[in-house]
């Protein structure tokens, strides 16, 4: 028996299922994501882990609608939002989702207040509404009297945390971050990411951010690894290490585990009493037969 999609996702903000995304590079094709299961719960925070070219960057794209996926479907809040045209993307993305990116968040001209103001007035939000919720929005970050800075007098934990602000000028569902602390010394990225868990908690808003450091993964509810275009293994409060099984039943061995059980192509399965026992094949008696 299949999953029950339906029930999926009306329990769940996100769901991502058999993702997949395959770029044309000349006469080759690259295999960014190769089948991504996974949920995100309303208000959760979830860190999207893994090193420079997992498909970590990618996945965000199409979570936020800036890209397609190949193959797989994405649904928020009960709409499949895979293959939406351009101009409901773009209608989509101003109404749901706030991006902050590791740089360029920001116009320079312009001040800390009148960056968050600059999205509220392109969506028609009148000038008394939109100050009153800038304004609170930078008192919440920490950055009420920086207001009237520009970015040039701004540090760079300060310029993110504007960046949030932004992000979350239209009142968005979910944020989507992607390295938003690449750029920042550690100190630095820990006061940005204690200001980006207050949205999470104060303004509940679902958070869902791309990085390849443990110490900012760490702020998340669930941290979901990436490792050449699949999900890899998670940590459980009370199991420790586990991993994702996906909707056709595909199970991800993180890399470590099966170098320490001598795992390479194929595996024998056997249910005993005490749950699923996963061990390598051996091929010599394989072949012996």
């Amino acid at each position: 028996m299949g999953e029950d999609l339906d029930r999926i996702t009306k329990e769940n903000k996100i769901v991502v299922r058999d993702l997949i995304k395959i770029y044309n590079q000349g006469p080759q094709e690259v295999i960014a994501l190769r089948g991504i299961d996974f949920e995100v719960k309303e208000g959760e925070f979830v860190s999207l882990m893994g090193a420079s070219g997992s498909g970590k960057s990618t996945l965000l794209k199409i979570l936020g609608t800036l890209d397609r996926p190949t193959g797989g479907l994405v649904v928020f809040d009960g709409q499949n939002i895979s293959q939406l045209k351009d101009d409901q993307a773009v209608e989509f993305r101003r109404r749901k989702i706030g991006f902050v990116w590791q740089t360029e968040n920001l116009v320079e001209g312009l001040t800390a207040l009148e960056n968050v103001l600059l999205p509220m007035r392109i969506a028609g939000k009148s000038k008394d509404t939109a100050s009153k919720r800038a304004k609170m929005l930078l008192d919440t970050m920490g950055l009420k009297a920086r207001a009237d800075h520009r970015p040039s007098q701004l540090s760079g934990g300060q310029i993110q945390r504007v960046a949030v602000c932004v992000a979350l000028a239209n009142e968005p569902d979910v944020i989507l971050g992607d390295e938003i602390c690449g750029e920042l010394d550690t100190e630095t990225s820990e006061r940005v990411m204690d200001y980006v868990r207050t949205a999470n908690t104060d303004l509940q808003t679902t958070v869902v951010n791309v990085t390849h450091n443990p110490r900012v993964a760490k702020y998340a509810d669930r941290v979901l690894h990436i490792r050449d275009g699949l999900i890899e293994g998670q940590k459980h409060t009370l199991y420790g290490d586990i991993t994702e099984v996906d909707a056709k039943g595909r199970l991800v061995v993180p890399e470590e585990v099966k170098k320490l059980a001598g795992i390479e192509k194929r595996v024998v399965l056997k249910v005993t009493d005490e749950g699923l026992l996963v061990k390598p094949l051996d091929e010599n008696k394989q072949n012996d037969k």
